[in-house]
């Protein structure tokens, strides 16, 4: 077997190597490519504002020298809030002093009205309003609600918010705040005392009101889009509730676990993943120590990724040489948040280069299959034959020529072949056998299991109303109804011992010249007809046949119980008796034609009374006796029958 082993190894070898080639150089390529344009990406965003206002703090020009840390706060808390960025004021430790974004307290809604000409300039601004609800009941705030949801799904036409109040200008953006489409974004921010959407919201209408478009609204601190608003890039936007317990965990950690963006002193345009984990590293000791200088950088997760602006606050302006002068605070600056992370990383790594993946494979696949060829092609041969002998095949001769371990196996079974083929031919007829004698006791113990349930059931029922009554009565019908029971376990257990011995031909007929008249008159005297009101009329003269008298008793026992059974009430039977020919008929409903030929099989009754065994016992009677049987439906009823030889 040391050849073969051998073989195995080397196939695994090349399949292995092949793979990992292909793969390894898919994985190194393409994945930093697809991490380096994440990480670099500075297409702008509307983070650009409060990026410029925050780089502005820290450079306040010569003549200010004290740091004013309670009026940042002021500036910073009166900045106008956005959907997508979180600002963070720290301590040199890396700790949280205070949070600028979406709470749980706020309830707002934004409004916009772009490209509106400014009164004193050529210039052309966008107008954003940021609309107070604190004021609203919960009635009126759930109508609100409500209005918008019907606004979006239905989609009106020409729908625009309406509203009135105190409007005050948000001032920190109107030095720092960029172009967007030619036109510059003012905010404002509104206590209303009139609010209008497709319906009246709050308040009464006064005086002229502002029209514009609603782009969102802010639930409890939650940002909800409205129809109108915009989903850049197909990039589905994080919750700002989610966007919070982002910050809260990165600023908790020290922002480790970051990958880098840009750095004071890092001078690269890419980075490689075994860089990027020392740069991490770095960064992530030198915030935790309160030492690092300005740094932008993306935080990556799994489902996650963020970029950060790290802008650190100096008590004194301008640098000296040799005089390195400690941060007395940090601005934090979250911001385009996304969807997107790691997995985000490998699933677009998959179907950005599925062509090339799919040749990589189709390559290996090839490669492989010509090594295997080349090297298993009698192993193949040896399965082919074996597969063959398996399938009962015994033509298939392998060639023996060699001296290796395949050969002498080839040889082997050779041998194995011309043995099994003598052997199996012996055995074919006692396996038939054998499977037919199997089958026919699971479908007797199945049978049997299942007709006797209802019986034990029923005595075991009556013996535990027997324990507990003292009424001699009632315990005489119980023991009544266990009697009956017993006696319908005797007969099942008597006719399928009988249908059994019958089946497997272990019944030796008692055969002697009967009259088939005589017999029948005699089983006749014997069944009750005054339930049903019932006549037999038979119909022929003696006939003497050569049979088993108590056999041939049962089967028109069977026939004449069938009969009285199905027969309508106040109807006739017949019984007719010709030379080689004995038949009953009733009038009553007629056999299912589909069902004609399943009646003979064992269990098949209609009555729920029977067991379904007597038309077996009856076909496998007149099959001992070489007759043949049968059943045809009349005009009006059925007609059972059975013919001897003449």
């Amino acid at each position: 077997m040391k050849k073969i082993r051998s073989i195995q190894f080397k196939v695994f070898i090349c399949l292995f190597i092949s793979f990992m080639v292909v793969f390894g150089y898919i994985v190194k390529t393409k994945y930093d490519q697809s991490f380096n344009e994440l990480v670099y990406n500075t297409d702008y965003t509307a983070s650009d504002d409060y990026i410029n206002f925050c780089n502005t703090i820290d450079s306040r020009g010569p003549h200010q020298v004290e740091l004013d840390l309670e009026k940042i706060k002021k500036e910073l808390g009166n900045l106008p809030k956005d959907d997508m960025t979180e600002i963070c004021l720290l301590d040199t430790k890396g700790k949280l002093i205070n949070q600028y974004g979406y709470n749980k307290k706020d309830r707002l809604l934004i409004a916009s009205s772009p490209f509106v000409e400014s009164d004193d300039s050529n210039d052309y601004y966008n107008l954003e309003y940021y609309i107070d609800l604190s004021e609203l009941s919960n009635k009126q705030y759930k109508l609100l609600k409500d209005t918008i949801k019907d606004v979006d799904e239905k989609g009106y036409d020409e729908i625009n918010l309406c509203f009135e109040g105190q409007i005050e200008e948000l001032q920190n953006f109107k030095e720092t705040s960029q172009l967007i489409y030619n036109a510059k974004i003012r905010y404002f921010k509104v206590t209303p005392t009139f609010i209008h959407y497709n319906t009246d919201i709050f308040g009464k209408k006064q005086g002229n009101s502002i029209s514009a478009t609603l782009e969102a609204y802010v639930d409890d601190g939650d940002y909800h889009l409205s129809r109108h608003g915009e989903v850049v890039n197909d990039i589905k936007k994080v919750s700002t509730l989610k966007m919070n317990q982002l910050t809260k965990d990165a600023i908790d950690n020290h922002f480790s676990n970051i990958y880098v963006r840009l750095a004071s002193f890092l001078d690269k345009d890419t980075i490689t993943s075994k860089e990027n984990r020392k740069m991490t590293n770095e960064i992530a000791t030198s915030i935790k120590e309160g030492t690092l200088t300005y740094a932008t950088f993306t935080k990556l997760l799994d489902d996650y990724s963020y970029q950060v602006l790290l802008l650190p606050l100096y008590k004194y302006q301008g640098y000296t040489e040799g005089q390195e002068h400690t941060p007395e605070a940090f601005i934090a600056v979250f911001y385009d948040f996304q969807s997107g992370g790691r997995n985000q990383l490998r699933n677009d790594l998959i179907k950005d280069n599925f062509p090339l993946l799919l040749g990589g494979f189709l390559f290996i696949v090839l490669f492989s299959y010509l090594i295997s060829y080349m090297t298993t092609r009698r192993i193949k041969e040896i399965d082919r034959v074996a597969m063959e002998i398996t399938n009962n095949n015994f033509k298939g001769v392998l060639d023996t020529k060699g001296h290796d371990e395949l050969s002498s196996l080839s040889s082997h079974i050779n041998t194995m072949s011309s043995n099994l083929k003598r052997n199996i031919d012996a055995l074919n007829l006692e396996i038939d056998q054998v499977k037919k004698m199997e089958q026919l006791r699971k479908e007797f113990i199945a049978q049997f299991t299942h007709e006797i349930k209802t019986p034990l059931a029923i005595i075991n029922g009556n013996i535990d109303l027997l324990e507990n009554v003292d009424d001699e009565d009632k315990k005489a019908k119980y023991i009544e109804v266990i009697n009956k029971e017993i006696s319908v376990i005797n007969d099942l257990v008597l006719q399928m011992l009988d249908l059994s011995k019958l089946e497997a031909k272990a019944v030796t007929l008692d055969k002697k010249e009967i009259d088939l008249r005589e017999l029948t008159e005699d089983i006749v005297v014997m069944n009750n007809l005054m339930d049903k009101k019932l006549k037999i009329e038979i119909q022929g003269e003696d006939v003497l046949i050569v049979s088993d008298r108590k056999r041939i008793e049962m089967v028109i026992q069977n026939y004449l119980s069938n009969a009285i059974k199905h027969a309508f009430i106040n109807s006739t039977i017949k019984i007719k008796i010709k030379e080689n020919e004995f038949s009953i008929e009733n009038k009553g409903k007629q056999i299912d034609e589909k069902r004609m030929d399943t009646i003979w099989e064992s269990f098949v009754s209609d009555d729920q009374k029977g067991t379904g065994l007597g038309l077996a016992i009856v076909r496998n009677i007149l099959e001992l006796h070489e007759m043949r049987y049968g059943v045809h439906n009349l005009e009006d009823g059925v007609e059972f029958y059975f013919r001897w030889k003449k």
